[in-house]
């Protein structure tokens, strides 16, 4: 029997976390930041809206403050400059922070959770399936499956868009990974990657790991879905060994890697990495699409570019296969994908811990403090977003991109922990936009209220099923 995520110790491998910093043992010179007298008061504050709180520290103390949650030290970082020490130039004085160790009870040591040294070792191994010689078959595979989900939209009436996205990117992510052997499997990915991220988005905070032992129907519920999720990759890699084929899909390629010792992935790390994939592929593609379709939905101008941009191009009016070089060419929907993920990125926020006592851009980051940079509060920086709170695709011009500083957009992270599916989400995003583009026109239900409103956990995600009127 495999060790199961929801039970596996910390490896041992990874580096030692300091003790938190309290406020009894903080230094004097932090930086500024609230301190209320009322007891919970600014628990409550970041737990209600969290990306609003952070940026409110923001334009109120600059960029960089502190706070204390819990009776723990929490250092906010936010200016360009300072993503950068943190995610590039001196990463490695920093750890993944809150809310990683409770993803890791689902995705065990994939990529997304995973620490040094096994972290450079998965990396590295984890290349090859995302070289542009797979992301050509990659582009085939979600064109066709895009195509026949919008060709099943109704041509007028309503359509949930959140749920359909959800569903179109974990139908792409799954064919991708397991061929047509998960499709069986699908329903059950589906209702179990729900639970299990709504119980960590619910626990993310330092202390209430503690629930996880509550003997109540919902918390077991964490641990069984857990259970679900690995036991259905299991069974996959234990049918795909025993067919004496690899196939062509990524699980093929994972259990063909080979590290430059010529180890391979074990049955674990394969599962581990597996669903780190199913996660990362669809859940955050998903919520970026529900905002991009909803703000499109508002810009008749946007739109009418994006579908002139669609019916010019042949693999949309026909059955043709693009390619890579097919989909990035596009303009209009690069743009349209590149503001959205300004906007509302799907990782938000990025934290971490230090692991000794380091100097950010002249800010003392004690060791063991939770440090938090953030996408969203950065990506709103008017010096280089002019009217940063505008939804403005034709802002993503060569010459911003070219401008930008280190630091000032980082939608899929940075330095060694940025994501290796990146191209594949790009990619994909361009795809589901131009087949629905070229066949319907998404609507507001409500005029006056045109923009769901939005549910920011683990992903930053709109809030409900995000219905859209079809014309």
């Amino acid at each position: 029997m495999p060790t199961r995520p929801f039970t596996a110790p910390r490896p041992t491998e990874y580096a030692h976390v300091p003790p938190a910093v309290t406020a009894k043992n903080a230094p004097t010179d932090l930086p500024p930041g609230p301190r209320p007298r009322i007891p919970g008061q600014l628990l409550y504050r970041f737990q209600k809206d969290t990306p609003a709180f952070l940026l409110d520290l923001r334009d109120t103390y600059g960029p960089a403050s502190s706070f204390f949650l819990n009776g723990q030290l929490f250092i906010g970082l936010f200016s360009p400059a300072m993503v950068h020490e943190v995610t590039v130039a001196q990463q490695s004085a920093f750890v993944k922070g809150v809310g990683f160790e409770r993803m890791r009870k689902v995705l065990g040591t994939g990529l997304l959770t995973n620490e040094e040294p096994i972290h450079l070792r998965h990396r590295r191994m984890m290349q090859p399936p995302f070289h542009k010689s797979r992301l050509d078959d990659y582009a085939r595979q979600m064109s066709d499956l895009s195509r026949a989900a919008v060709d099943a939209w109704p041509s007028r009436g309503t359509i949930n868009i959140a749920p359909e996205m959800m569903r179109l990117t974990l139908l792409i992510v799954a064919r991708t990974l397991f061929g047509t052997d998960a499709d069986r499997h699908t329903e059950r990915i589906a209702e179990s990657m729900e639970i299990a991220i709504d119980r960590i988005e619910r626990t993310m905070l330092p202390g209430l790991d503690r629930l996880d032992g509550m003997p109540l129907p919902y918390w077991r519920k964490f641990k069984q879905a857990s259970d679900e999720l690995a036991e259905i990759a299991e069974d996959l890699i234990i049918e795909r060994r025993a067919s004496g084929s690899d196939g062509d899909d990524l699980l093929g390629l994972l259990l063909a890697l080979r590290d430059e010792d010529g180890s391979a992935f074990t049955d674990e790390e394969v599962r581990d990495e597996a669903l780190t994939l199913i996660l990362s592929g669809h859940e955050t593609t998903a919520n970026a699409l529900t905002w991009a379709f909803s703000w499109l939905g508002t810009r008749p101008d946007v739109f009418a570019a994006l579908r002139a941009e669609a019916l010019a191009l042949p693999w949309i009016t026909s059955d043709q296969a693009p390619t890579i070089e097919d989909v990035m060419s596009t303009e209009v929907a690069g743009q349209v994908v590149a503001e959205s993920l300004r906007m509302a990125p799907p990782v938000w926020v990025a934290p971490r811990r230090a692991l000794r006592n380091v100097d950010v851009c002249g800010v003392q980051v004690p060791a063991g403090a939770h440090v938090l940079v953030s996408q969203y509060v950065t990506h709103r920086d008017p010096e280089y977003f002019p009217n940063p709170l505008t939804w403005e695709p034709s802002r993503w011009t060569p010459q911003l991109h070219s401008s930008l500083p280190r630091g000032a957009y980082f939608p899929f992270g940075a330095g060694t922990r940025k994501c290796l599916g990146d191209q594949f989400a790009l990619l994909e995003s361009r795809i589901i936009l131009l087949h629905a583009a070229a066949r319907h026109r998404l609507l507001p239900m409500d005029s006056l209220h045109p923009l769901p409103k939005a549910e920011p956990r683990a992903t930053y995600r709109a809030k409900g099923p995000a219905p859209m009127r079809v014309a």
